[in-house]
């Protein structure tokens, strides 16, 4: 199992495993732990509070860092106060390239260079060489979902303005979804979620991209994910506040109120 899991993204690379495929007989996991480290939304005087995203995802042992907010230094400090080590980072995930969610990414990298950091094969080729400069390895991600380790998957790129990824996660209650600004529509993300991995979605968490969208849009969307089955819902970043509303008036106790040091917990 450990010498496939290491051997995984060279056999991707040369086409040996299809991408987005499970292994066979393959467990869900049994903890999921969402952090979210840097958003717009505050929590307390002892984090800090920007714009944009970064949340982290304990799988079951693995840690993963999706985007990185957009500096370093309010990552950095938010991190220290909620007691997360660069360096126990395995793996960087990065939505798209807007600097709202990559701006952590050069201070991270000189704290923990020992990552993969998967990122979308669309982005420019400068970024990538920087990334590999700093002795981080580059995992491209195209169109097609990317397993990129145990329970762990990405939807492959989407959009066709705004190139965008978000991260799946195979939980025991379902499937969890962690978007980062969902350019390409967040209704749009969980259907192909829904297509391509199966089951049923119990979270969706992060930005919805539904700032400034009139309130009947908002409601339409909020109704859509009550039809595909969505359990919780969780919008924070560019969500906006009157998302962040109806969202709540439509789900009552499965609305998670998301802001910077929030914590969920899936077992």
């Amino acid at each position: 199992m450990k010498l496939l899991e290491t051997l995984l993204p060279m056999l991707i690379a040369v086409g040996c495993i299809r991408r987005g495929e499970e292994m066979s007989g393959e467990k869900p996991a049994e903890e999921v732990v969402l952090t979210v480290l840097y958003d717009n939304y505050p929590e307390s005087s002892e984090l800090r509070t920007a714009w944009g995203f970064s949340c982290l995802a304990y799988v079951d042992g693995r840690r993963v860092l999706f985007d990185t907010g957009g500096d370093w230094e309010t990552l950095s400090h938010n991190m220290r106060e909620l007691g997360v080590d660069p360096k126990s980072i395995d793996i960087v995930v990065l939505s798209h390239i807007h600097g709202d969610h990559t701006g952590g990414l050069g201070g991270f990298l000189e704290a923990d260079s020992g990552v993969t950091v998967w990122l979308l094969r669309s982005f420019p080729r400068d970024f990538k060489d920087f990334v590999r400069s700093t002795g981080a390895k580059v995992g491209e991600v195209g169109e097609d979902t990317v397993r990129i380790a145990s329970n762990i998957f990405t939807t492959g790129e989407m959009g066709t303005g705004i190139k965008e990824q978000s991260l799946v996660v195979r939980s025991g209650k379902g499937l969890v979804i962690v978007t980062g600004c969902a350019h390409p529509g967040v209704t749009n993300i969980v259907e192909r979620v829904k297509e391509k991995f199966g089951g049923d979605v119990y979270l969706v968490l992060g930005g919805f991209h539904l700032f400034g969208t009139s309130e009947g849009r908002i409601r339409s969307i909020a109704e859509d994910f009550k039809r595909l089955g969505i359990e919780k819902v969780a919008p924070c970043h560019c969500s906006g506040d009157v998302a962040k509303g109806i969202f709540e008036e439509v789900y009552g106790a499965d609305y998670v109120d998301v802001h910077v040091g929030t914590v969920v917990r899936i077992r």
